[in-house]
């Protein structure tokens, strides 16, 4: 066989690896988005929205700590006629703390973003304080330290914009209880119409105004006995405001709050005229099923036929009609918070046992490099041994998403069966690697698991995201950051694979006597994770494609055999810029609701908010820094790559020296992955984890092909000093 007959073979086949793998995330991540319960609700591609009723009179029902599990036809039938006549989804009530207190949601409600009470020391999750009542005056005691606080958190939240925004409209906002008041107040903390909540006197308290805020209590407890007693008082209130509404009203009962010092997924119902039974969905998570508690101004003022300012963060939602029954869609939201429910808790023990896997990982790796004692014989099977794990280690982050496809929380206990199923795909991908034609070749195994990494990850962006929502090294929904799009976890796994991934590829070129092509493909690689990552469709990252443009670029200047002076490295960094530029201009003009977080920040520049946005940035890449041990090792372990990468014969750098020498470009890589890592780290708020993730997959099999280069030339054995020259596999 020729050369380029080879090389097509080779890459014929990882083609079709990637095509399958592809072909798995894209047509099995579609049921990831669904519990097998709601199996007969049709897809959100077949479901179009309904149009929005004309205006009419709105009413919220606020009832702080309402999740799905609390819905029951017999227990509260109130509430079940709610989602049996209507639309519902899941609510993320994530406003300023890790929990969400009452005075929180209605705060965040009537400011239109995410606002809380004030700041209790460090305590991420500070007692719950007293709702505060409506003076003599009419103002809320105590609201210039709401104010205060708000302004304290570089939200841009502006306390009372909904009454203003509906008041510009001559709209006025009525409040009927204590919550309902702190809701319906405006910048100044007055409010239009306040009254106790009165069965008696409810329909004419309804009539008051357009719109019409209500608080008849909340859940307090996850006591069985106690709730269950709490929910009956509570679905009776709400028996009495549905009989005492205009037939003509919305009514929306939001639980906008957690129910103790826990987070946790809540939900909302929405019941009016043209409102049909079914699902709603929210620009802002792009997820059918799962608004945001700031998703909620919005929604009270398009019912009135207006649009919020284009400083609140929410959208207003759409109703995706369905043909399945109530039962179907309360099962649906209830998989949704118990997934992320049992998730979340496990998350941050996964990152610190896989972390401590990895160190362990790399001292037997050590071990074994300067291990003399044994035979020849010996020492091989411990090589191939150690390189088969670290293999199948780098898979691991791929499976964590893969294991989205696996509903492995109606199996058995959290902890092991999430685990279990994780270490079962990582085997069954590491295998794939292990075994395919390419691992005959450098870098073809490492290159294999850099493939199905990029795939996974991308294949899901494209796909909608619905793998990384619940995951172990996706997003968290009660944390409320991202919902859609690569976040700094995703964009590191993505980002170092792609970039290994070229590498391989343009070696392979230089072996076949075809640099240039193969530093060509290389780039169109580069470029298509560069689109999907800042594509506002798929990635929607405006920090990602400003890192990793420039290390795709330097990389392929350097297999193209230039020279990569300053005249070069500023012409990379202009382009650079206006690519991000005209990314988010591009997004900045489509309209409001479709822009995503790069045309929202372009409105922030305009806005002034620039500062807060890069101070809020760096307080959080700072927090996290000197939030635990594990994170301070973070810069060091970054010096110390930095290290053997630029003195290559170092003590740090001399175990590297036989994939040098077999991939000679490796070496421009492994830089060009760390410059990505840092200015990732710089670009995006908790960027701390970027590097620490990225290196969740390249170390591992970057001692995979150590091992692999040890076994093939002999020559390192004993640790002598390679010559990083031409490399010695000629295929």
């Amino acid at each position: 066989m020729t050369a380029p007959s080879r090389l097509l073979a080779l890459l014929g086949g990882m083609t079709a690896l990637c095509l399958l793998l592809l072909g798995v995330v894209t047509g099995a991540g579609v049921a990831a988005g669904a519990p097998r319960a709601a199996a007969s609700v049709r897809p959100a591609t077949e479901r179009p929205a309904t149009e929005r009723p004309g205006p009419g009179p709105v009413v919220v029902v606020g009832l702080p700590g309402l999740d799905a599990h609390d819905l029951d036809p017999a227990r509260t039938p109130s509430l079940w006629s709610m989602l049996e006549g209507g639309a519902s989804s899941s609510l993320i009530v994530r406003s300023v703390h890790l929990t969400t207190c009452p005075v929180d949601g209605w705060l965040t409600l009537g400011a239109g973003g995410r606002a809380a009470q004030p700041d209790q020391g460090d305590d991420p999750r500070p007692p719950c304080s007293a709702l505060p009542s409506v003076g003599s005056d009419g103002v809320m005691t105590g609201w210039q330290r709401y104010v205060e606080a708000a302004s304290r958190t570089r939200q841009d939240s502006r306390l009372g914009s909904l009454a203003a925004t509906l008041g510009q409209r001559g709209d006025c906002v009525a409040a009927i209880g204590p919550g309902a008041a702190v809701g319906a107040a405006d910048g100044d903390g007055r409010v239009g119409s306040a009254t106790a909540y009165e069965p008696s006197t409810l329909p004419a308290d309804l009539a008051r105004c357009p719109v019409t805020l209500v608080d008849p209590g909340g859940l307090t407890t996850r006591d069985r006995g106690a709730r269950a007693t709490q929910l009956a008082g509570l679905d009776a209130r709400l028996g009495e405001v549905l009989a005492a509404t205009p037939e003509n009203a919305t009514v929306i009962v939001a639980g906008l709050a957690d129910d103790g010092p826990a987070e946790r997924v809540r939900v909302v119902l929405e019941r009016g005229p043209g409102i049909a039974p079914g699902t709603l969905r929210s620009s802002a998570t792009r997820q059918d099923g799962m608004v945001l508690l700031t998703d909620l101004a919005p929604e009270v003022v398009a019912l009135r036929g207006g649009s919020g300012p284009a400083s609140w963060t929410g959208d207003a939602w759409t109703v995706l009609p369905d043909d399945g029954t109530a039962a179907a869609r309360r099962e649906t939201m209830v998989d949704t918070a118990q997934a992320a429910h049992q998730v979340q808790p496990l998350a941050d023990p996964f990152f610190k046992t896989w972390a401590i896997g990895q160190l362990v990982l790399y001292l037997g790796a050590l071990l074994l490099a300067r291990r003399s004692s044994t035979g020849d014989a010996t020492r091989r099977r411990l090589a191939r041994g150690v390189r088969a794990v670290a293999v199948v280690a780098a898979c691991v982050p791929a499976a964590t998403y893969l294991a989205a496809l696996v509903p492995w929380r109606r199996v058995g206990p959290p902890l092991l069966t999430l685990s279990a199923v994780v270490a079962a795909v990582a085997l069954v991908l590491g295998s794939m690697a292990l075994a395919g034609p390419w691992r005959r070749h450098p870098l073809g195994s490492p290159a294999a698991v850099a493939a199905i990494t990029a795939l996974v990850i991308a294949g899901d962006a494209v796909t909608g995201s619905r793998l990384t929502l619940s995951t172990l090294m996706g997003e968290q929904p009660t944390i409320g950051g991202r919902f859609y799009g690569l976040g700094n976890v995703a964009f590191a796994l993505l980002a170092t694979s792609v970039l290994l991934l070229c590498v391989a590829v343009a070696d392979l070129g230089a072996r076949r006597g075809r640099p240039r092509a193969g530093a060509l493909a290389a780039l169109a690689i580069g470029l298509v994770a560069v689109v999907v990552d800042g594509s506002p469709t798929w990635g929607a990252d405006l920090g990602g494609p400003a890192a990793l443009l420039p290390a795709v670029a330097g990389l392929v200047v350097v297999a193209l055999g230039l020279r990569l002076g300053w005249g070069r490295v500023l012409m990379v960094g202009l382009v650079t810029v206006l690519a991000l530029v005209g990314l988010a201009v591009v997004d900045y003009l489509r309209p409001a609701s479709s822009r995503t977080h790069l045309g929202r920040f372009v409105q922030t520049v305009l806005d002034g908010g620039a500062l807060d946005v890069i101070t809020r940035k760096a307080q959080q890449n700072l927090d996290m820094l000197t939030g635990s041990p594990l994170a301070m090792l973070i810069p060091v372990g970054l010096v110390l790559v930095i290290v053997a990468l630029l003195r290559p014969h170092s003590a740090l750098g001399r175990p590297l020296l036989p994939a040098y020498d077999r991939v000679p470009l490796l070496r421009t890589g492994l830089i060009c992955i760390v410059v990505m890592w840092l200015i990732g780290f710089v670009m995006n708020d908790s960027g701390t984890a970027i590097p620490a993730v990225g290196a969740t997959v390249l170390v591992p099999l970057l001692i995979a092909a150590v091992l692999d280069a040890r076994r093939t030339d002999r020559r390192f054995n004993r640790g002598g000093r390679g010559t990083g020259g031409a490399p010695s596999w000629r295929g």
